[in-house]
Parts: structure tokens; C-alpha cells; sequence
């Protein structure tokens, strides 16, 4: 009697649901489990306390700001969500000799092994409506391989230039992960493509694959000009799938989709490195902005929510729809 009394005391205080929201997701049994992701989560934010936000499975990229960036907001309908803000002089890196400095708060998944295996990605996220966008590169999203040393761009990142009228997506497949990039090398490893605000819509200027120039001529777009997909305006929330197979083959692949529109389209290798050790691999999301010597940018926040990876787009489609009924 007095074990049965002690294990409903336990369940009182110390609930079995996620304490912080974040949920395991099961890995189902069609897929292959020697390429399945090594993340499968699934983190809404929900029973966080507002103002506070606990890590749990996570970590932050701290150069000095601590969790002061990361706060638990709630909007007039009751939805969570996690709003990460950048100011001028928090979590500066120097580059450039110290002329030039990076300033950040990102939110990441710890580093784990991702060679080989197949990662499927999804974040909710929205520009508050007094949003200011600066000319210069503001990263929301990466997916970075990461080597010690590393002075290489990630695999995949999204990122605003231009006073937000542009939009870049791609980075570095490969190469010597000690050095910076050179021209030759970002020739041959670099992936990506260019957006730009037409009136309200995004539209393809160039694409780029490895061992290629980027290409301008619509007629050669994968993604072709005809079919832009909108501006999500500030204040409204937008959603991004990705998915990536992490291989030395030919058959890996980067594809972005932004509201179920496809924006970036790359089959072939995707890790290709050679310098240093490879440490593992993370995903963060938050913000990530150049910072010119002399310039205070003014404080942008960014919200996000629903962010889930697994190891196959059928459960990512899944829960994206399950969020979208809750």
C-alpha cells in the first residue's frame, strides 16, 4: 500500500508528459534505421513558462548574452512560441581583422553524427510587425557540418540582404574546412539560389549547383520564374520543410519548401570535406547578422515555433498538418 501511495505521489509532482514540451518522436518502420536522422523531436513551446525558456534537449551558441536573447511569448489566442532577438554588442564573434563582427543569438539541436543519414526539417517562423530589416545578411537557418577548425559556411542556410529584398539559400558542400573559401573551391562545393522581392513575390535571379556557374537564363531555372511564391508580410507566420541526405554520393539532396512551395531544389553531394575533424552536425535556428564596424544595427526579433526533425517526409507532413488543427 505505502509503494502504491509513493508511485501516485510521484505522478502528482513529476508528470510523464514532456516537462518542457519536447516530445520524442518514433521512428516508423519502413524506414531504413541505418539513414534515419539522429534527432527525432518534435518541440511547440507550449507548456514553457512565458518569459523563461528551459533548454532541455537543446543548447544556445553563447559568446557572452547567455538565454538573455531567448524568450517564451504568448499570443491574445493563447499560442506559444519562442522569440529570439539580436541587439547591438550581444554575442559579438570578430572577423575581418576585428574591422568586421558578427552579431547572433541562435537556438540549436546538439552536434550529432549525420553522415548517411536523412533529416527532415520543419520551423514555423514569423517577422514581428514592427520588424526592421538592415542592408546587410541576416541568417534565420542553418544546418552546418561542423569541423575543428571551421571557417566554412554551413550546408544549408536562409538568409535576408538588402534591407530584407533579398533572399539567399544554400552554402558549402564541401572542401579544406580549415581554410576560407577561395574562388576556386566555391566553384567547385558551393550550392544555392537567389531571390528577389518583385512587388510583393519572390522571384528566382540565379541558381547554383557544384561544379557550375550560377545560372541566369530562365529558361535553365529548376525553379522556374513563372511560379514565385509570396512575401509572407510581418506579423503573419510562415512555415519551412527541408529536407537533406548528408552523403558523400551522388544521391544526396538539399530541397527547401516555404508554405508548400518548393525554393530550393539540389541533388548530388552534400558532404565533400577534407581539414580538421569532423565533430558532428547541428541545426539552429535564430538570427545570425553581419555587424560593419561603426554601424549599431537597431534590435530584430524573430519568432519561431513548431520545430520538428525526423527522418522521413510522411511523419514531417504528418505533424505539420496535426499542428495546423491545433
Amino acid at each position: 500500500m505505502k509503494k502504491l501511495l509513493y508511485i501516485f505521489l510521484v505522478l502528482m509532482f513529476f508528470p510523464t508528459g514532456n516537462l518542457y514540451s519536447w516530445e520524442k518522436v518514433l521512428v516508423p518502420d519502413y524506414v531504413d534505421k541505418k539513414t534515419k536522422s539522429p534527432w527525432n523531436f518534435s518541440e511547440d513551446f507550449e507548456n514553457q513558462e512565458e518569459g523563461k525558456l528551459k533548454l532541455n534537449k537543446f543548447t544556445i551558441n553563447d559568446k557572452g548574452a547567455g538565454l538573455k536573447p531567448f524568450r517564451i511569448k504568448k499570443d491574445p489566442d493563447g499560442n506559444k512560441y519562442l522569440e529570439v532577438t539580436v541587439k547591438h554588442g550581444w554575442n559579438i564573434d570578430k572577423k575581418g581583422g576585428g574591422k568586421e563582427k558578427t552579431e547572433r543569438a541562435e537556438f540549436q539541436t546538439r552536434q550529432k553524427k549525420t553522415l548517411n543519414k536523412e533529416i527532415w526539417i520543419s520551423f514555423k517562423t514569423r517577422l514581428p510587425k514592427d520588424f526592421t530589416h538592415i542592408d546587410d545578411r541576416v541568417l534565420f537557418f542553418q544546418f552546418k557540418n561542423q569541423h575543428d577548425p571551421m571557417k566554412r559556411s554551413p550546408l544549408l542556410g536562409i538568409r535576408f540582404y538588402k534591407n530584407g529584398n533579398s533572399l539567399k539559400i544554400g552554402g558549402d558542400t564541401g572542401g579544406n574546412a580549415s581554410k576560407s573559401r577561395s574562388k576556386e573551391e566555391n566553384y567547385i562545393h558551393a550550392i544555392g539560389a537567389k531571390y528577389k522581392n518583385t512587388g510583393g513575390d519572390w522571384f528566382v535571379r540565379w541558381e547554383k549547383d557544384r561544379e557550375e556557374d550560377k545560372i541566369r537564363d530562365e529558361d535553365d531555372f529548376k525553379l522556374t520564374p513563372n511560379k514565385p511564391f509570396s512575401v509572407t508580410p510581418l506579423g503573419e507566420w510562415s512555415t519551412f520543410k527541408i529536407g537533406i541526405f548528408n552523403t558523400k554520393d551522388d544521391d544526396g539532396f538539399v530541397q527547401v519548401y516555404k508554405d508548400n512551395e518548393l525554393i530550393f531544389d539540389y541533388e548530388g553531394v552534400t558532404y565533400d570535406w577534407s581539414g580538421g575533424r569532423y565533430t558532428g552536425s547541428y541545426i539552429r535556428i535564430g538570427i545570425y547578422r553581419d555587424k560593419k564596424f561603426g554601424i549599431e544595427y537597431p534590435d530584430q526579433s524573430i519568432h519561431f515555433d513548431d520545430f520538428i526533425v525526423v527522418s522521413d517526409e510522411k511523419t514531417l507532413d504528418q505533424l505539420i498538418r496535426k499542428n495546423k488543427k491545433t
